[in-house]
């Protein structure tokens, strides 16, 4: 554990709580560092939902405002980091152009949750990333997140293309370590 603090931004609110009580254990380490993860995901939605209207239009002549500039950026889309994590995931060939993931009706029963299992395994193995969620964004619901679209109206756990992602990965052997292989033979998941 000392190895992973020793490796956070020195700057970050998360690092700052973990220095003013210290995580007890890995499990509770990770558990603070997922909530933290989903407030600045939260923050972030937000931040691009209610865009930031008064300081800049203010300052009018400032140099980044210069005319030139201000075209150069009509050009180019508004990404978030997230998008643009989600963008270059997918130049790497670990998302949406591979084949299909099938739909499972049984599903390995698993040691930990597909949320963290999501997050420590999403830059270790080959995700197929999904489209962006077809329903209207006021018709979803704002309390729930999903960490696998990064976006609102479900749980990450009740997503049921992460489940057979997840599913999909394990029976082509890249995640079997989170495979309870103690569990009864017929207890497989629904």
């Amino acid at each position: 554990m000392a190895a992973l603090n020793n490796g956070l931004r020195s700057n970050s609110s998360f690092t700052f709580s973990l220095l003013k009580k210290p995580a007890k254990d890995m499990a509770d380490l990770l558990r603070r560092a997922e909530r933290y993860v989903n407030a600045e995901e939260e923050m972030a939605a937000r931040k691009q939902k209610m865009p930031w209207s008064g300081h800049q239009e203010e300052k009018g002549g400032h140099s980044r405002n210069a005319p030139d500039r201000r075209e150069k950026r009509k050009e180019r889309p508004d990404l978030s980091k997230e998008d643009l994590r989600h963008k270059l995931s997918r130049r790497e060939g670990s998302s949406r152009g591979g084949a299909p993931i099938p739909s499972y009706n049984h599903f390995a029963p698993l040691l930990d949750t597909r949320t963290r299992i999501l997050a420590v395994e999403q830059d270790k193995v080959p995700i197929q990333w999904p489209e962006k969620m077809r329903s209207p964004t006021e018709k979803r619901n704002t309390e729930k997140y999903c960490r696998y679209h990064r976006d609102h109206g479900h749980d990450t756990e009740e997503c049921r293309q992460l489940k057979n992602q997840i599913e999909n990965l394990i029976r082509k052997g890249h995640l079997r370590k989170y495979v309870d292989m103690d569990a009864p033979q017929g207890r497989r998941e629904q």
